[in-house]
């Protein structure tokens, strides 16, 4: 096939799909690995596992321009060293970079990295920036201006208050930031920042700013990942400011409530955020009808709960036809039915589930099953009441394609007794009872299978995949055994 025409496919295909082709010549690796599909490559980089030379033979020798890199070392100087060789390898090309240091990165080392990355779009760095005291009596040059950086998530905000470093002129036209703020250095920089974000992700570890941060104001922002203690909502105050803090959030897209919340900040959101299509809340404080607002957000399309609810909580609720995903984790309800048949007024256009650490047992999968016919999409993960027999319920969604099962004490026999030729996906994660055997019926069972992918599944080994994979040569079979 000529070159043009394999851009062309390989662009449809995804990274699993490229690495394949990629096994195939020399040529196919070489278009596969390049251009805009190289945009969905992440190169993982992990010094504390393997010796640098090892990495360094290998990318330093790479033809691949290699855009985006998470990058994990131990606190030796030596680690750092390869990592710069590396960096000057793809310093043209890097525009993502996040950095994983075993315990801390000194202002020198960040220093040295971002010099390097005059490019650099996304910087991510997962551990404590502190000052280098054996750097102390020399000459420092300034940090350089990275004006491209648009995206910085900080493990901790402490790297703030060393001198020296600010980010708001190492990078002034930020949009993305991601950090706690526990301090007043902290807050001012969110302040100066305030007008130009439009994503957010904070995280309070004491209430002393909380507060005040909810003064702030974020015109543009359309991304939020929020967290806070709990206590703010058993406070009136702290909860009017709240109610106001999102009165003015019209933007916002993406919502993560990483606490809970009353139902009164929740009438609030819906009122004033109607531009949601994502959000996700904690829901232990939630009272009946308190999810009875969100009718109002039509363009609402996935929808996560966290905690225990009561199963009326929906009640009331207009349905919101775009409301497609919805991600029940870690409920208990004290009848599931009630809670299912409010979700079905709610989302009757439903098609991805995902039940996660839930009391709910058979009758209430055959009730999904019966009455969610738009599923094409169904997780259960340590749904561990549900029966081989209850399984068996899934048979009646006819256009189901995939399908994820995770610490569920169900057998081989259970998933292979009931054929279905719109199966395209199986996802199989601690299903202990399930064996080599019953792998080998899937071929029989789900004629049309494409990918499967088997984790940590004790009774299926590594010989039983590789019998799989020769009477299934076009199924891309994943597996990340305990042998390994």
């Amino acid at each position: 096939l000529p070159d043009e025409l394999l851009v062309m496919i390989f662009d449809r295909l995804d990274v699993l799909g490229l690495k394949e082709a990629s096994l195939v010549c020399s040529r196919w690796a070489g278009l596969a690995f390049s251009g805009r599909r190289m945009d969905r490559v992440l190169l993982k980089v992990d010094y504390t596992l393997h010796e640098p030379a090892d990495y360094d033979k290998t990318f330093l020798e790479s033809t691949r321009n290699y855009r985006h890199i998470q990058y994990a070392y131990s606190t030796e100087e030596m680690g750092l060293n390869y990592f710069l060789n590396l960096l000057k390898k793809f310093k043209h090309s890097l525009q993502t970079l996040k950095i994983w240091p075993n315990f801390f990165i000194t202002l020198h080392q960040l220093q040295q990295i971002l010099l390097e990355l005059p490019d650099l779009q996304d910087l991510s760095v997962q551990s404590r920036i502190c000052y280098d005291f054996e750097m102390r009596n020399v000459p420092q040059e300034p940090f350089p201006v990275r004006s491209k950086l648009r995206s910085l998530l900080l493990d901790t905000e402490i790297g703030l208050q060393c001198d020296g470093f600010d980010i708001r002129t190492v990078a002034p036209n930020l949009a993305c930031l991601d950090m706690d703020c526990d301090s007043q250095h902290a807050l001012e920089v969110y302040k100066h920042f305030s007008g130009q974000l439009t994503t957010v992700g904070v995280f309070f570890k004491t209430d002393d700013f909380f507060l005040r941060f909810c003064e702030l104001n974020f015109p543009l922002l359309e991304i939020l990942d929020f967290y806070c203690d709990d206590q703010q909502m058993f406070d009136r105050t702290a909860v009017g400011t709240i109610c106001h803090f999102f009165q003015n959030l019209t933007t916002l897209r993406r919502l993560t409530l990483r606490f809970n919340v009353s139902k009164e900040v929740i009438q609030s959101i819906a009122r004033h955020c109607r531009e949601l299509v994502y959000l996700s809340l904690k829901t232990d404080l939630l009272q009946a009808n308190s999810l009875q607002s969100l009718g109002q957000l039509s363009k609402l399309k996935t929808l996560t709960l966290d905690g225990w609810m009561l199963d009326n909580i929906f009640h009331e609720c207009k349905p919101i036809p775009a409301l497609g995903s919805v991600r029940l984790v870690s409920t208990n309800i004290s009848d599931p039915l009630v809670l299912f048949g409010h979700l079905e007024i709610v989302a009757p256009c439903l098609w991805d589930l995902v039940i996660i650490e839930a009391d709910i047992e058979d009758d209430v999968l055959q009730f999904i099953c019966d009455h969610f016919k738009h599923l094409t999409c169904l997780t259960m993960e340590s749904c561990l009441m549900i029966t081989d027999e209850g399984l068996k319920y899934t048979s009646r969604l006819p256009i189901l394609r995939d399908l994820q099962l995770g610490y569920m004490d169900i057998s081989g026999e259970a998933l292979t007794s009931f054929p279905s030729n719109s199966i395209h996906y199986i996802s199989l994660l601690r299903c202990d009872r399930i064996t080599d055997d019953d792998l080998l019926k899937l071929p029989e069972a789900f004629p049309y299978l494409q990918q499967l992918d088997v984790t940590s599944c004790h009774r299926v080994s590594e010989d039983g995949i590789a019998r799989l994979r020769a009477v299934m040569p076009s199924c891309c079979i994943e597996d990340r055994l305990l042998t390994e």
